[in-house]
């Protein structure tokens, strides 16, 4: 027998189709509609190397296997110096000098208290920054306390050339970064904050900039129409969350998209919704998720006008989501829909059940009805999807209607008007 039919089948594959199927088995998922990474350490080359000696030899010789960094610095109060030391920084060292000059994933979290001030720790940053021109991925997160440090100094650096993606956790965006990253083309900026105070988000993007992905939390309109307008010519996909408290006045210039072809939004707490989508022109948009419509205390004027924005983003809508919870908010939102004439999905998102006391349950009656009885309402339509709360609930209570619903609970097709006009309908439980 050779020596070589005795090898395992591991150690016999050439090393040009082991490198493939390593990149394949480390690399990072993505999420957030193929937007955001995933780090986990089961994505590490160092798991490759325990196999045997062929797979560390490849492993640890591959700069494109050790890309990706997550680093978390502690908060515990037992951690005063950051709880990092030399060896982790040497460790640190070497695995950028792996990496050599591949594009790098940075993710790079510290969540409460202060940022450590001892020479270590300062160190591990100025490696970190001394590859900034390779960061094509940041994930980064940092107190609004302490958003000046630590890579405030990344445009002496040689700036972000290849940054691609800009996640961060927090209400500001250091505008050095903005301003560092010609090839931006994500920017998420996730402006949460669990103690029920909402911050402003700082953001100031370069005119002339190349995003094509939008996703913010709790943003003041003005803001939004700024960055809107610095990014206006590339934009594809936008979902946005307001938080104005002030009734801010906003106003003209109008802003073109003319690539934005999906579009979520949640009007959460903001007063001005008619006049601040009425200054967006989107003429491809055909996608659009609309959530949180209500009148903020009571004030009349916050609602917004359904059938007026249908009229001018709906010419190319082809799929429409409706979250509003409770129907009587919104009640001019079911005949708002006979000028889609191109629909052909729609979803009501988390409907409420049955309650015949209740005035919006007469607009899932006109719905239905509507749907049943009617050729020209929606005929373009292909899907019907409800979504409805969790799994003790029952089904949503436009089945009262369409009795043979009720024996559907997750997702089936049957027709539901004239067989020249067919469409399905998903129910699904969330």
């Amino acid at each position: 027998m050779s020596p070589s039919s005795s090898l395992p089948v591991h150690e016999k594959l050439p090393t040009e189709l082991m490198l493939h199927i390593f990149a394949f088995a480390i690399a990072l998922p993505y999420s957030y509609d193929e937007v955001t990474l995933i780090f986990h350490g089961r994505h590490s080359p160092l798991y490759l190397g325990r196999i045997c000696r062929a797979w560390r030899s490849i492993a640890w010789t591959t700069p494109s296997l050790w890309s990706a960094i997550d680093m978390k610095i502690p908060t515990d109060h037992l951690f005063p110096n950051g709880g990092i030391n030399a060896d982790e920084v040497d460790l640190f060292e070497q695995w950028l000098q792996r990496a050599q000059d591949t594009p790098l994933s940075l993710r790079f979290r510290k969540l409460q208290g202060p940022v450590p001030t001892n020479q270590t720790y300062g160190l591990l940053v100025s490696k970190i920054l001394s590859r900034s021109k390779q960061w094509v991925y940041l994930d980064y997160l940092f107190p609004r306390s302490n958003q000046n440090t630590p890579f405030a100094e990344v445009a002496m650096h040689g700036g972000l050339p290849l940054l691609q993606t800009l996640i961060v956790g927090g209400e500001v965006v250091p505008k050095e970064w903005l301003h560092s990253a010609p090839n931006l083309s994500t920017l998420i900026i996730s402006n949460r904050n669990w103690d029920r105070r909402v911050p402003e988000v700082e953001c100031a993007l370069p005119n002339g900039s190349r995003l094509q992905y939008l996703k913010v939390h709790s943003i003041q309109p003005e803001l939004f129409l700024d960055i809107l307008r610095a990014s206006s010519s590339h934009l594809v996909s936008c979902d946005v969350t307001f938080y104005d408290q002030r009734l801010t006045q906003v106003g003209p210039p109008a802003i073109s998209l003319p690539r934005l072809v999906k579009f979520v939004i949640s009007q959460s707490k903001t007063a001005r919704m008619d006049e601040l989508l009425g200054l967006i022109h989107c003429p491809a948009l055909s996608d659009l998720t609309l959530s949180n419509l209500r009148r903020i205390q009571r004030i009349p004027s916050t609602r917004l006008d359904i059938r007026g924005l249908f009229g001018r983003w709906g010419r190319n809508l082809t799929s429409l989501t409706l979250s509003s919870g409770k129907l009587e908010e919104c009640e001019d939102i079911i005949p708002a829909l006979e000028v889609l004439s191109s629909l052909r999905h729609l979803t009501l998102a988390y409907v409420y059940h049955e309650d015949k006391d209740r005035e919006d349950w007469k607009e899932w009656k006109r719905l239905s009805k509507l749907l049943y009885t009617s050729t020209t309402f929606l005929p373009a339509l292909d899907t019907l999807r409800l979504v409805y709360g969790f799994k003790e609930d029952d089904p949503p209570a436009v089945s009262a209607y369409v009795a043979t619903i009720e024996s559907f609970r997750t997702v089936d097709n049957f027709p539901l008007r004239d067989p020249l006009v067919p469409f399905k309908v998903i129910l699904y439980d969330n």
